[in-house]
């Protein structure tokens, strides 16, 4: 795969310098870079790097001095990340997977599957199934009964699709994710532990024989379009009405979605985040790595939660969170701050009290 320079800035929208006639094959990091790849030094601290490798071509940030690299062809990226994103894309390689089914699939009859779909090997598809023209589903991938799936959809190895879930266009799910698996709902016969530490915050007459009771999940995963799971993720399907993803919300590795949880659109959800059931979540939101979200809150629009939250009341619309409890990242700053300087000020009051 080889693409003029030219036409790399034009995809971009970006302005370039020099030869645009030359060939690129790859992209490389600086000090990486051979002839035929493009170096990505969209900042000064990268661009020391570029004598190092081979590059005759690279990115550079807006206002740089092409000539001083001493290169031939130069792209101008006045945002660096939004370009990384454009260069990536018209370079990235999906691993080989043939058009057609492999003989060693499992296909109910009564699959629907589009044009173009390239099935590998060991995937099972149930009953009544719909799946999109143009998608590409790796091994040991598993599809059940009655789920449909839009088009464009890419499944990476050991993907699993519950029963009844309903996926948009351009879904990608990255190996090992778990779309439409039970609820985490049990519930005892009389008010056990759980209820009594919440209500009271104590435990005075738990019984031992209150065995849990399993509440089935008759809800299932509604997932809209250009939505991405990260690996070994789960999104829980709903107890009576359906999970929700909008459209465009991207979620990271060992991401955990709850039951009837309701996420807007254009998301991020970083690795790690858990999202207890019953909770609705709105449009734009970015939910930190490691952060917990407790069951049946309402977050806002346009919300940013800092890394290792914990999300324990609701949450107003453009609010920075931090912090376990999370409080506004002021609040939190000063808290935090206020901690630090505790072992000092004990210590002045009990040389005062002396």
């Amino acid at each position: 795969m080889q693409h003029r320079i030219d036409d790399i800035a034009r995809a971009l929208g970006a302005d370039f310098w020099g030869d645009g006639s030359v060939m690129i094959s790859g992209v490389a990091q600086p000090d990486e870079a051979g002839e035929g790849d493009l170096a990505l030094a969209m900042d000064p601290r990268f661009a020391k790097a570029l004598p190092k490798g081979q590059a005759v071509a690279a990115v550079l940030w807006s206002g740089a001095n092409p000539e001083e690299f001493g290169l031939r062809a130069v792209i101008f990226a006045p945002r660096s990340r939004y370009a990384l994103s454009g260069v990536t894309r018209m370079f990235s390689k999906l691993p080989a997977l043939p058009h057609g089914i492999h003989p060693s699939s499992v296909v109910d009859p009564t699959a629907d599957l589009g044009e173009g779909i390239s099935v590998g090997p060991f995937v099972v598809i149930g009953p009544n199934v719909r799946i999109g023209k143009g998608a590409r589903i790796y091994s040991h991938c598993s599809i059940a009964e009655g789920s449909v799936i839009g088009e464009g959809a890419l499944l990476y190895a050991g993907v699993h699709i519950g029963h009844g879930c309903k996926i948009g266009d351009n879904f990608i799910a990255q190996p090992g994710a778990v779309i439409g698996a039970d609820g985490f709902s049990f519930v005892t016969p009389n008010p056990g532990s759980i209820e009594e530490a919440r209500s009271t915050g104590a435990i005075t007459e738990a019984e031992s024989d209150n065995a849990y009771a399993r509440i089935d999940s008759l809800g299932g995963v509604t997932i809209g379009d250009f939505v991405e799971i990260g690996s070994n993720s789960c999104v829980d399907r709903g107890t009576l009405t359906d999970t929700r993803i909008g459209n465009g919300t991207k979620v990271d590795n060992q991401v955990q979605i709850a039951h009837n949880v309701q996420i807007g659109d254009d998301c991020l959800l970083c690795g790690q985040a858990g999202v207890a059931g019953s909770t609705v979540i709105g449009d734009r939101v970015v939910v930190g790595g490691a952060t917990a979200i407790a069951d049946h809150l309402k977050v806002g629009s346009d919300v940013v939660i800092a890394g290792g939250s914990g999300v324990a009341s609701n949450v107003p619309s453009k609010r920075v969170m931090m912090g376990n409890p999370a409080m506004k990242m002021e609040l939190n700053v000063e808290a935090y701050k206020a901690l630090r300087r505790l072992p000092r000020i004990l210590k002045r009051l009990a040389k005062d009290t002396e």
